[in-house]
Protein backbone atom coordinates (compact mmCIF):
# COMPACT_ATOMS: atom_id res chain seq x y z
CA UNK A 1 0.00 0.00 0.00
CA UNK A 2 1.21 3.21 -1.09
CA UNK A 3 1.24 6.67 1.25
CA UNK A 4 -1.65 8.01 -0.90
CA UNK A 5 -3.53 4.84 0.08
CA UNK A 6 -2.35 4.82 3.62
CA UNK A 7 -3.54 8.25 4.51
CA UNK A 8 -6.60 7.82 2.81
CA UNK A 9 -6.98 4.82 4.72
CA UNK A 10 -6.17 6.80 7.58
CA UNK A 11 -8.41 9.59 7.41
CA UNK A 12 -11.12 8.16 6.93
CA UNK A 13 -11.13 6.66 10.58
CA UNK A 14 -11.97 10.55 11.82
CA UNK A 15 -16.11 10.53 11.91
CA UNK A 16 -17.84 12.16 9.08
CA UNK A 17 -14.50 11.65 6.72
CA UNK A 18 -15.33 9.44 4.11
CA UNK A 19 -13.51 8.56 0.66
CA UNK A 20 -13.95 12.02 -1.37
CA UNK A 21 -13.39 13.81 1.62
CA UNK A 22 -9.98 11.97 2.79
CA UNK A 23 -8.50 12.21 -0.43
CA UNK A 24 -9.27 15.86 -0.87
CA UNK A 25 -7.09 16.05 2.49
CA UNK A 26 -4.32 14.50 0.84
CA UNK A 27 -4.78 16.36 -2.08
CA UNK A 28 -4.68 19.63 0.03
CA UNK A 29 -1.12 18.23 0.85
CA UNK A 30 -2.03 16.49 4.55
CA UNK A 31 -0.24 13.07 4.31
CA UNK A 32 -1.24 11.58 8.07
CA UNK A 33 -3.95 12.54 10.88
CA UNK A 34 -0.91 14.30 12.74
CA UNK A 35 -0.84 16.53 10.10
CA UNK A 36 -3.91 18.49 11.12
CA UNK A 37 -3.19 18.72 15.17
CA UNK A 38 -2.97 22.05 15.56
CA UNK A 39 -4.35 23.53 12.24
CA UNK A 40 -7.23 26.41 12.43
CA UNK A 41 -9.90 23.99 10.48
CA UNK A 42 -11.19 27.94 9.59
CA UNK A 43 -7.90 27.64 6.77
CA UNK A 44 -8.92 24.03 6.02
CA UNK A 45 -12.38 25.37 4.91
CA UNK A 46 -11.10 28.26 2.92
CA UNK A 47 -8.68 26.19 1.21
CA UNK A 48 -10.60 23.59 0.68
CA UNK A 49 -12.96 25.74 -0.88
CA UNK A 50 -10.84 26.97 -3.36
CA UNK A 51 -9.58 23.40 -4.34
CA UNK A 52 -12.56 22.93 -4.79
CA UNK A 53 -13.29 26.21 -6.98
CA UNK A 54 -16.61 27.19 -4.76
CA UNK A 55 -18.30 27.78 -1.36
CA UNK A 56 -18.52 24.02 -0.08
CA UNK A 57 -21.46 23.02 2.98
CA UNK A 58 -20.53 25.00 5.64
CA UNK A 59 -20.90 21.35 7.05
CA UNK A 60 -17.86 20.58 6.06
CA UNK A 61 -16.29 23.31 8.74
CA UNK A 62 -17.91 21.72 11.11
CA UNK A 63 -15.96 18.22 9.79
CA UNK A 64 -12.57 20.24 9.90
CA UNK A 65 -13.39 21.34 13.26
CA UNK A 66 -14.22 17.47 14.62
CA UNK A 67 -10.62 16.40 12.37
CA UNK A 68 -8.57 19.09 14.07
CA UNK A 69 -10.07 17.74 17.70
CA UNK A 70 -9.67 14.51 16.08
CA UNK A 71 -6.12 14.89 15.03
CA UNK A 72 -5.09 16.60 18.48
CA UNK A 73 -6.46 13.42 20.56
CA UNK A 74 -5.96 10.65 18.54
CA UNK A 75 -4.85 7.81 20.96
CA UNK A 76 -5.90 9.13 23.87
CA UNK A 77 -9.02 9.91 25.38
CA UNK A 78 -11.60 11.19 23.11
CA UNK A 79 -14.89 12.99 24.28
CA UNK A 80 -17.68 11.20 22.25
CA UNK A 81 -20.00 14.09 21.66
CA UNK A 82 -17.14 16.16 20.08
CA UNK A 83 -16.66 13.06 17.34
CA UNK A 84 -19.88 14.10 16.08
CA UNK A 85 -19.33 16.97 13.51
CA UNK A 86 -22.96 18.46 13.75
CA UNK A 87 -21.71 19.11 17.78
CA UNK A 88 -18.76 21.70 16.33
CA UNK A 89 -21.73 23.64 14.50
CA UNK A 90 -21.44 27.42 15.31
CA UNK A 91 -24.36 29.24 17.76
CA UNK A 92 -24.65 31.73 15.03
CA UNK A 93 -25.86 30.15 11.69
CA UNK A 94 -24.35 31.66 8.88
CA UNK A 95 -25.23 30.47 4.95
CA UNK A 96 -21.79 29.23 3.76
CA UNK A 97 -20.90 31.45 1.43
CA UNK A 98 -21.29 34.08 4.56
CA UNK A 99 -19.29 32.19 6.41
CA UNK A 100 -16.66 31.61 3.74
CA UNK A 101 -16.95 35.68 3.62
CA UNK A 102 -16.63 35.91 7.32
CA UNK A 103 -13.48 33.73 7.29
CA UNK A 104 -11.94 35.09 4.46
CA UNK A 105 -12.38 38.80 5.92
CA UNK A 106 -11.03 37.20 9.44
CA UNK A 107 -7.37 36.78 7.91
CA UNK A 108 -7.11 39.85 5.52
CA UNK A 109 -6.91 41.40 9.08
CA UNK A 110 -4.37 39.76 10.24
Amino acid sequence: MDNKSKAIKSFREIPGVGKVVAEDLWNLGYQSIDDLAGLDPDEIYIRHNDYRGNVQDICMLYTFRCAVYFAETYGKRQEPDKLKWWNWMDAVKLSSEEKDKQIRDKFKSR
